[in-house]
């Protein structure tokens, strides 16, 4: 019986990043023109805006993170 799910090859990844990334950025701008226009309209900032920068923080320390982990391993490898 085949897998139901397999596992992806490099491209298929790396398409798979690409549209991770695209749709991320999408939200990420799209909320912060929404967060823009509220703060226009009502003179405060939507709770959302607090979400859209806790995602940006888990982001960021997660690719620092996973970069340090990966470049030290490769490090490791080639000693």
């Amino acid at each position: 019986m085949d897998k139901i799910f397999k596992k992806a090859d490099e491209m298929e990844m790396a398409i798979n990043m690409k549209a991770v990334r695209n749709a991320y950025a999408f939200l990420t701008v799209t909320v912060l023109m929404y967060c823009f226009w509220v703060l226009i309209k009502t003179g405060e900032l939507p709770f959302v805006f607090l979400f859209s920068c806790i995602s940006g923080v888990i982001f960021w320390m997660t690719k620092l993170i996973e970069t340090d982990r990966l470049t030290k391993q490769s490090e490791e490898d080639e000693e």
